[in-house]
This record gives C-alpha cells, sequence and structure tokens, in this order.
C-alpha cells in the first residue's frame, strides 16, 4: 500500500521522558510510547538535556534545522549541525546540547530484532533510479522545494515535510527520481526479520 503523508496524517506524542513532544509520522502497530518495532518522527529540542531510553532499540538522528547540537553519547561527544546524522543504541545514556538556538531533528527508532534498517539521505540533484522489495519504504522531503518522484510509474510531488509511505510491500518496487536543482530527502528501508 502507497500513502502520501501530510501534517495532518502526523500525530503529537510526548516524549517518554516528559520533556518535550514528538510529531510521529510514521510507526508499526501500538499506541503507547514504548509499544512498537518502529518509528519515524520529528521533533522539536528548544533546550538541552537528557534523552529518552529505548531499551534493545537503535536510532538513527539527523538535525533537519538549526545550528546543530552536541550529543553526548556514554561520554563521549558528537556534533552534528544541519542534515548530518548518527546512529547509537537506544540503551545508551545520550544529553544534547544546543549549540546556538533550538532545532528540529528527524528520527528512526527501530528494532534490530524484528528489522534491518537502511537510513539514507539523498542529495544528489542528478536523475536516481532505485529498485526496493522491503516491507517497509519511507520518503520523506526536507527541501522547501518540492521532492518529485516515481512508484511504478505513479507520480508524487511531496511538498516540504511531507512523505511516502509504503508498507505491506511484497513486491519490488521501482523508484525513479528525475534531476532536480535541490534534493534533501530521506530513503528509510525497514525489511523484516
Amino acid at each position: 500500500m502507497i500513502e502520501l503523508l501530510t501534517a495532518n496524517h502526523y500525530k503529537k506524542m510526548p516524549w517518554k521522558n516528559g520533556a518535550g513532544y514528538t510529531l510521529e509520522l510514521a510507526r508499526s502497530a501500538g499506541e503507547e510510547l514504548t509499544e512498537f518495532d518502529w518509528r519515524i518522527s520529528m521533533a522539536d529540542v528548544t533546550t538541552s538535556g537528557t534523552f529518552s531510553q529505548f531499551m534493545g532499540m537503535q536510532r538513527f538522528l539527523t538535525v533537519l534545522e538549526g545550528t546543530g547540537i552536541a550529543l553526548n553519547i556514554d561520554g563521549a561527544t558528537h556534533t552534528l549541525q544541519t542534515l548530518q546524522s548518527i546512529q547509537f543504541s537506544g540503551d545508551r545514556l545520550v544529553s544534547c546540547n544546543l549549540l546556538a538556538g533550538p532545532i528540529r531533528d528527524f528520527n528512526l527508532i527501530y528494532s534490530p530484532l524484528h528489522y534491518t534498517a537502511r537510513y539514507q539521505w539523498i542529495e544528489d540533484s542528478s536523475a536516481l533510479e532505485f529498485f526496493s522489495s522491503a516491507d517497509v519504504i519511507f520518503i520523506f522531503n526536507q527541501s522547501i522545494l518540492a521532492l518529485e518522484l516515481s512508484v511504478d510509474g505513479q507520480r508524487f510531488k511531496l511538498e516540504q515535510h511531507q512523505s511516502i509511505y509504503i508498507h505491506s510491500n511484497q513486491n519490488v518496487k521501482h523508484f525513479i527520481f528525475p534531476a532536480s536543482a535541490v534534493r534533501q530527502g530521506c530513503w528509510i528501508e525497514l525489511s523484516k526479520i
């Protein structure tokens, strides 16, 4: 099934630690804060502080907007600026310091016991072609310019922060991205183990 997701589809959820909110773009079944095998979300981080732990999960985090953050992961500091990403275990003790004001981040949290994941930012402006048979495929547009693509010949135009969500996939899908002046899109694949 292919769905075009807009802001009206996204769900505001409190952080596990109660210090803020996340905008949930898509997730596996379950309604509670910890009842999922995977979740894709955005969050506005307005103060420095401690991240929620997600035991047994893996996390990808990308800074979407703002100057950046310094993440302290088990005592090691990692500085991320706009469109830079990091992967870490949800078991880790993580805190962040904002470099110069609030940021917006983009997150994938998933269970490595149930899924393998591919998380990649596409910034190449040339024409691209992909094939995928992943169970879940998620494409997110960060650019202020529309992201155009076709899936098995069906055309889509994603405005900023809109997404394509393909789930219950049982076939190889063919993706074509025409040449574009600016492209800032995230490509996520989740395959059941």
